[in-house]
């Protein structure tokens, strides 16, 4: 299978504990930005899209699916998972359509999927500043939901291949100064471009 190409992501995400914004203003991070955003997400009413490991979410007016990178297999196996992100409309319809056996109508609306989660997030992006000539920013995102639960991302962005080791190292340098390693979710590594791969080594 060919990857599209363009940036690169590589992330790491964990469970923020109540003094992380004080360790993150002690280590030399800004906070850059903060928003709002809702996500809703949709099944059938048999759970067959969930089931099958496949997510399907509208954020404001976008529709957003993942799933996993091949085909009837699950994004998480052991300590190695590869999902697929999915940005494009009309994709995403015809990949919704031909799990649930139908055909592909003009829009998602049309599908008559049933709403079985929504809820509202915000987000406090904080940035570290690129340091040791590697010029990566390091960027760590604080998510709180409306119903309490919380979780953070240390990411670094990169435009070639050849700096993803360097962006691993950055990663795993955060985390450590973060000190919550034992709560940390596996490296998530992306590639952004129409169809996001995401791939956890």
């Amino acid at each position: 299978m060919s990857h599209p190409t363009g940036p690169i992501e590589v992330e790491r995400k964990f469970v923020p504990g109540p003094t992380v914004e004080d360790q993150l203003h002690s280590l030399g991070a800004e906070l850059k930005d903060e928003t709002v955003f809702q996500d809703s997400y949709y099944d059938s009413l048999d759970n067959r899209l969930t089931l099958a490991d496949i997510w399907l979410r509208k954020r404001a007016d976008s529709w957003e699916l993942k799933q996993p990178l091949l085909r009837g297999a699950h994004g998480l196996n052991g300590a190695s998972t590869q999902y697929q992100e999915v940005t494009c409309e009309a994709e995403i319809l015809r990949r919704v359509s031909e799990e649930l056996g139908v055909p592909c109508p003009h829009n998602l609306d049309a599908l008559g999927l049933n709403e079985f989660a929504r809820f509202v997030t915000t987000r406090r992006k904080f940035l570290f500043p690129a340091h040791n000539g590697s010029g990566h920013n390091v960027a760590v995102d604080l998510d709180t939901t409306d119903f309490g639960f919380a979780v953070g991302e240390v990411e670094v962005l990169v435009q070639r291949e050849d700096e993803v080791k360097r962006a691993l190292q950055e990663v795993e340098d955060t985390c450590r100064k973060l000190e919550y390693r034992h709560l940390f979710w596996p490296i998530l590594i992306q590639i952004i471009g129409p169809e996001k791969i995401s791939v956890y080594p």
